[in-house]
């Protein structure tokens, strides 16, 4: 791995930085830019662990835009990137709704290589663009559960992942100052095995869980820190990528 949780420090000191001599337009109530970068132990992708470095340094931004005249809709561009391991782009939309939000988009994936099933244990193109849909479901939970559909046509793939997300404030057990967040998802993935691996017989399919708990605390405005473990499972039948996996990580959010 290039970097080193120093260098995850200094690049979260520059982002809190950037975000205090942000133009002033971008605090307009009509915009929002919240982002990210944290450090994995792992590189876990939809229950499969990918790794083959002892880590994983990531970052992410998002703009999202309210639609003068619309209330409760809006659109987003989305960048993220994984330590020149993998590099997304994303447009989407997303409108209040009776039990939470719909969200509709599409995501670009790009990688500087491809992997196959037979040499890495995952598949992965060096280009693939999904298109998903979405629904939370924020107004009849304090779990807000959602449920998310992607689809691929350059790996005639789909993915149904679903999610529940808690979060338990500090203070209310005994240790003010911090909020412990608890997630879990569920999902099944089923992509074409030939367009992804010299093999000629079968589909890369299989079911998946995750978790993760972690330990936030409010930094300023609009900024955050946190650490947690997660936990990743599969039931992919690869001997390089099959079973579970625990690992740790550290995050800085902002949001203006």
């Amino acid at each position: 791995m290039k970097y080193t949780l120093t260098a995850l420090a200094l690049a979260s000191f520059s982002a809190g930085a950037y975000a205090q001599s942000a133009p002033a337009q971008v605090a307009s109530s009509d915009l929002t830019v919240r982002g990210g970068i944290s450090w994995s132990g792992s590189n876990v992708f939809r229950g499969v662990d990918r790794s083959n470095t002892t880590g994983l340094v990531q970052s992410d931004v998002t703009a999202e835009y309210n639609i003068p005249g619309f209330s409760g809709l809006s659109a987003y561009l989305s960048f993220y990137d994984a330590d020149s391991f993998e590099r997304s782009y994303t447009l989407g939309a997303r409108t209040d709704d009776g039990i939470g939000k719909f969200d509709i988009g599409v995501t670009k994936m790009t990688s500087p290589v491809a992997h196959n099933l037979q040499d890495n244990g995952f598949s992965q193109l060096r280009s693939n663009v999904e298109v998903y849909v979405g629904q939370t479901f924020t107004k009849i939970s304090s779990l807000t559960p959602s449920a998310t559909f992607y689809y691929s046509s350059d790996t005639k793939g789909y993915t149904l992942d679903l999610a529940i997300k808690h979060t338990i404030k500090g203070a209310s057990v005994g240790v003010p100052g911090v909020d412990f967040v608890l997630k879990a998802n569920a999902g099944l993935t089923n992509a074409d095995a030939v367009l992804l691996t010299s093999s000629t017989t079968g589909k890369d399919s299989y079911l998946y869980i995750g978790g993760s708990a972690d330990v936030v605390r409010a930094v300023g405005q609009g900024a955050e820190i946190g650490a947690g473990v997660n936990y990743a499972y599969n039931t992919d039948g690869l001997a390089q990528t099959h079973g579970s996996t625990w690992f740790a990580k550290v995050f800085v959010n902002f949001k203006f």
